[in-house]
């Protein structure tokens, strides 16, 4: 516990640690900012120029003509009645609007999704410098003096690391959660239970897979003993993987952003090749699984991280238990 606590203190004491966390609180009051900015709400000059173009749109000999065939066959558009028709099939006011109106489901995908993965980098960044910090400044043969024991050494780190990882993702989407919270709350917006849970869920699992990132990040960084090829190993993954994984042919339930996904969404579905005799004939063969979307589930997802994540670990102890310290 006091080599932990150590190793939280020279954390904390890192003037680039700082400047990191900074940016993460910068990279949530931007994203909440841009958020709150890009769906206020519309002026009556705004509303009135929208209701005038939709007005002009349902004149249209076009439009009046696909109505009416609309309130002959109501089933067929989607529309309930006939008198459903104008609102199912013709254009509607927020389609003039310019600007989408908030909606907490939608905001999840969107802003809430790119500010876990500012955090989800800025945070792996800082995990690398800690441990780079150390190996460039030849510092790591001194702590060694003072604690022989690699293995305890090595963990005090990481727990150091994950630690400051998932407390401040969870402190940061905690903080933009609640502000938006508050946003719809003063545009007298409700939201529905079920988008409740599924924000506050995403945004745990988020939290621990930000840690758990930041700690890969801390595990190859000490193996390699080098920030620069960390990032840029992390780059080649972000980048490359996806690219070089689709030219293989190799799954898409193995892509990296796949799996991201289905832990921070609770399972995502992705395109999986039918076999070639699902299209030799004008209908599937019996027996024959011919869809097109399979599910990739949390656990799967989990699973396919974890090996990445464990053989890092165990490679980077090894390394660092087995090799000199200069």
């Amino acid at each position: 516990m006091r080599l932990y606590l150590a190793e939280l203190t020279r954390l904390r004491s890192r003037r680039a640690i700082v400047l990191l966390l900074l940016a993460c609180v910068l990279a949530t009051v931007v994203i909440f900012a841009g958020t709150a900015w890009s769906t206020r709400p519309v002026s009556d000059a705004e509303l009135q120029q929208a209701q005038e173009q939709v007005d002009r749109e349902l004149a249209q000999p076009y439009m009046k003509r696909q109505i009416a065939r609309c309130e002959r066959n109501p089933d067929r558009y989607g529309a309930r009645d006939s008198a459903a028709c104008a609102t199912s099939v013709g254009p509607r006011v927020e389609w003039f609007l310019g600007r989408p109106q908030l909606r907490m489901g939608e905001a999840l995908r969107s802003s809430g999704l790119g500010l876990i993965t500012v955090l989800m980098g800025l945070l792996m960044l800082a995990g690398t410098t800690f441990a780079g910090a150390d190996w460039n400044s030849g510092s790591m043969s001194n702590q060694l003096l003072f604690e022989p024991r690699r293995t305890r050494v090595w963990f005090a780190k990481a727990a150091a690391v994950v630690t400051a990882a998932v407390v401040t993702a969870a402190a940061m989407l905690g903080a933009f959660w609640a502000a938006m919270s508050w946003l719809a709350a003063s545009r007298d917006i409700s939201t529905l239970p079920e988008v409740v849970d599924l924000v506050w869920g995403s945004s745990w699992r988020a939290a621990l897979l930000i840690g758990a990132a930041a700690f890969g990040a801390y595990a190859v960084t000490m193996l390699v003993r080098s920030t620069v090829f960390t990032l840029g190993a992390m780059f080649a993954v972000v980048v490359g993987a996806t690219i070089v994984m689709a030219m293989l042919g190799i799954s898409e339930a193995w892509f990296p952003n796949k799996n991201l996904g289905a832990v921070i969404w609770d399972g995502t579905r992705y395109y999986a090749y039918p076999p070639d005799v699902c299209f030799a004939g004008p209908r599937p063969p019996e027996g024959v699984d011919c869809r097109e979307f399979e599910t990739l589930t949390v656990w799967q997802g989990v699973r396919n991280l974890g090996v990445l994540l464990v053989a890092a670990i165990a490679a980077s102890v090894w390394s660092f238990r087995r090799r000199d310290v200069p």
